[in-house]
């Protein structure tokens, strides 16, 4: 019923991350296991008297700092250097599923299958078993996404 083409490129990465990570349980650090760390270093180094270890793990503490900061460019950099990269995707939406193909990779989703959609400032995602799917709104036209949208109303 409605078919649509769009690449894979850094723009797409970037609006596909900066969308999902909202709904993600990944979009706030974890304190507790940042004081955790910090608190069983400390405790390591002045009540054991294990400087190494100590270190290691306030060393720990600081590398999942730095991880949750540069989640974003850390995620679009493995996109980009994935196969999948520069790849044209065209989607093929109907009445029973929705289907994305692309030389490497190749996945189908019936409606049934999908939970809900939500839509973003600039774009939907599909959610179905703990999986998201992202569509942006430039690579569908208004006509598609009224249509994506009408579905789960049924």
């Amino acid at each position: 019923m409605y078919t649509e083409k769009f690449v894979l490129d850094k723009p797409y990465f970037q609006e596909c991350f900066d969308e999902s990570i909202k709904l993600s349980d990944h979009n706030k650090p974890k304190y507790f296991l940042l004081v955790l760390l910090i608190a069983l270093g400390l405790f390591s180094i002045y009540w054991l008297a294990e400087h190494y270890l100590g270190n290691f793990l306030i060393l720990l503490a600081v590398v999942e700092c730095l991880a949750f900061y540069y989640r974003r460019p850390w995620w679009i950099a493995r996109q980009m250097l994935s196969r999948a990269s520069g790849s044209t995707v065209e989607l093929h939406i109907d009445e029973t599923h929705i289907e994305a193909k692309n030389p490497y990779k190749h996945y189908q989703l019936t409606w049934q299958e999908i939970d809900s959609i939500i839509e973003t400032e600039k774009g939907l995602i599909l959610k179905s078993n703990k999986k998201m799917q992202y569509l942006s709104n430039r690579s569908i036209s208004d006509d598609t996404r009224i249509f994506i949208l009408s579905q789960t109303k049924k």
